[in-house]
């Protein structure tokens, strides 16, 4: 294993004894004085121009200005733009290379895109974050009279992609603690996975749906949750304080591993922020409202539990905390129970009695997260402020500032009634232009699946049944769509990004045929891809030889990142063997040069 590897657990160790050290009253209320978000992006300047120099035609005789933008291991890139022209016909897409997450602008659609200060929403504006170490810019000018005159070429000239922020949570794998050093870890680490509790705490499991992440101007980190059946969601007054920080706020649903612990993501719904509703600083509150309100409804939302907190009675806190996919706090060390309680009922936070005090684990990130009462798995506080005790602002007294924005309703929670919807999913097998798909995977809460209906994205005619096959008719990359039918009448659709060949694509890696004397620089990446038939459970790939050190990625239907992949051996020099067992289909494979290598073979084996 590589000593890099190994700095987390110098960390945890300074964080552990940190978490420990009480605070005085007066330390306490400069904290709470201070309280602010953190921070996990940074900003770098571009100035990429955007011009006919990098124009191509497309099928409608259009212009098409492609441009690609890299940082090694950022998490996500979020790129500004100015001087586009949209108007009459103008296109912008955003999307990750394999296509997976993509964002389109135009001119009556800018849903997706936010606003720092001196922006406009129109021409100058900064597009949702793509989760990837890179970006693709697929740019189409709008036209002036219907043609591209002289006058627009100018304008052409002059949009570019100026700056960008990147993720740096992937640089720095050690906790983030939150603010002013003052540490929210009370004795041993107790946040878990949110999927860990699924099958134990089945109840507190679904009640995180509401919670989402918050990314605020291209790096602040918060959570924020939903409440009510209409568009209303709290966070911070810390995080989010006026308008114009709402306009340049992402909403991030659905982040979150799809096992305990384990390296893929669920699908993630990134929406932005729209109106500031109400905001105030002792109660350290803000709610607002989203766009796309629709695109958020899969995930429930939270009711109010506007009493006053009983000592001792059992919480609980879904949060993003460290910007990490969603945790849960149910156990606490420092509790008689070993569950998480209400340890002081009136505590001072911004002002005096605002708030609860416990020793539920969070860190820097989860403000704004929900703090639910186990007994009506409501929310009875909003979280903002660590210490040990940590606090949160008590629900009884920010209920009547904000009644107004409910209809003086107090609002329920959805709490499991939502009638759960199907599940589309499929695996793709593919032997250069054929390609098999199996929709078995797919459920249904409701009971049986009905129908499958599959579009191969070529033009061809829809295909129906649950395993289908396709021949394509050329080499090319292609979004083939799964759309099931429950027998109640219930729909849902998943679409796959998939590329074939007709076996001369240098990047296909044959059965048992290794391909040798592969080079690289350091950070250098390259990819291939394995077909494993039908019938088969697997693949091994093997990389040796050669002199440096590369490192090998492998992942099963989507190329490997830094952070996401199913076989990464951590190694020194290059013989490494990955062998995953994941059935039939494409897996893809990344070297990454540790440093820089010479002359490595790489071989793949169906098993």
């Amino acid at each position: 294993m590589k000593a890099r590897h190994f700095l987390p657990l110098l960390s945890a160790v300074s964080l552990s004894v940190a978490a420990q050290i009480p605070l005085t009253e007066a330390q306490m209320m400069k904290y709470t004085s201070q309280a602010q978000k953190t921070s996990i992006g940074k900003a770098a300047q571009l100035n990429l121009s955007l011009n006919s120099q990098f124009a191509t035609a497309n099928a409608i005789n259009q212009t098409v200005i492609s441009q690609t933008v890299s940082h090694p291991n950022a998490s996500y890139i979020k790129l500004h733009f100015k001087n586009i022209n949209l108007q009459n016909g103008g296109k912008l897409v955003v999307r990750s290379e394999d296509g997976s997450e993509r964002y389109e602008y135009t001119e009556f659609n800018m849903s997706t895109a936010t606003k720092a200060q001196g922006d406009d929403g129109i021409s100058s504006f900064y597009a949702m974050s793509v989760s990837a170490d890179k970006v693709i810019v697929e740019y189409t000018p709008g036209q002036i009279n219907n043609t591209l005159q002289a006058q627009s070429q100018i304008a052409l000239a002059d949009a570019e992609i100026d700056s960008y922020y990147h993720g740096t949570e992937n640089d720095f794998l050690e906790s983030i603690e939150t603010d002013i050093d003052i540490a929210s870890t009370c004795g041993a680490m107790e946040r878990r996975d949110v999927q860990c509790w699924a099958n134990s705490n089945p109840t507190e499991f679904e009640r995180s749906r509401p919670v989402a992440r918050l990314l605020m101007n291209g790096s602040g980190l918060c959570t924020g949750w939903r409440v009510g059946s209409d568009n209303r969601m709290f966070t911070n007054n810390h995080c989010v304080e006026s308008a114009s920080e709402l306009a340049n706020t992402e909403v991030w649903f659905n982040y979150q591993h799809t096992s305990c612990d384990g390296n893929t993501l669920e699908s993630v719904v990134k929406v932005t922020g729209k109106d500031l509703l109400k905001t105030d600083y002792t109660l350290d509150y803000t709610l607002f409202t989203i766009n796309d309100f629709a695109k958020a409804a899969p995930f429930g939302y939270f009711g109010l539990d506007v009493r006053d907190a009983t000592q001792g009675e059992r919480i609980y806190i879904p949060q993003h905390g460290s910007g990490n996919p969603k945790e849960l706090s149910i156990g606490s060390d420092r509790d008689a129970n070993g569950l998480c309680s209400v340890n002081n009922a009136n505590a001072n936070g911004r002002g005096t009695g605002t708030d609860l005090g416990y020793y539920c684990d969070t860190i820097g990130g989860s403000s704004g997260s929900p703090v639910l009462a186990a007994a009506t798995n409501n929310v009875i506080a909003l979280h903002h402020l660590g210490g040990c005790t940590n606090k949160g602002a008590k629900i009884s007294l920010i209920w009547p500032q904000v009644s107004s924005h409910f209809n003086g309703q107090v609002p329920s929670g959805d709490n499991g009634t939502i009638d759960p919807q199907p599940i589309a999913d499929f695996d793709i097998s593919c032997n250069l232009l054929s390609c098999s798909f199996d929709g078995s995977r797919s459920t249904s809460p409701n009971g049986t699946i009905t129908q499958y209906e599959w579009q191969y994205g070529d033009g061809s005619t829809n295909d129906f049944g649950s395993s289908v096959s396709h021949t394509y008719a050329s080499t090319g990359q292609y979004s083939a769509t799964l759309t099931i039918t429950d027998e109640t009448g219930a729909t849902a659709s998943k679409t796959n990004t998939l590329a074939v060949n007709d076996g001369t694509d240098p990047k296909l890696l044959k059965d048992g045929e290794a391909k040798t004397g592969l080079n690289g620089a350091k950070y250098d990446e390259q990819f291939f891809y394995f077909d494993v038939p039908a019938g088969m459970s697997g693949a091994t790939i093997v990389i040796t030889g050669g002199t440096g050190d590369v490192d090998l990625y492998v992942r099963k239907g989507n190329e490997p990142t830094r952070t996401t992949y199913d076989c990464r051996p951590y190694r020194w020099g290059n013989e490494e063997t990955c062998t995953v067992s994941s059935g039939a289909g494409r897996y893809h494979v990344m070297l990454r040069g540790y440093s820089a290598y010479n002359g490595v073979s790489l071989t793949a084996t169906a098993n």
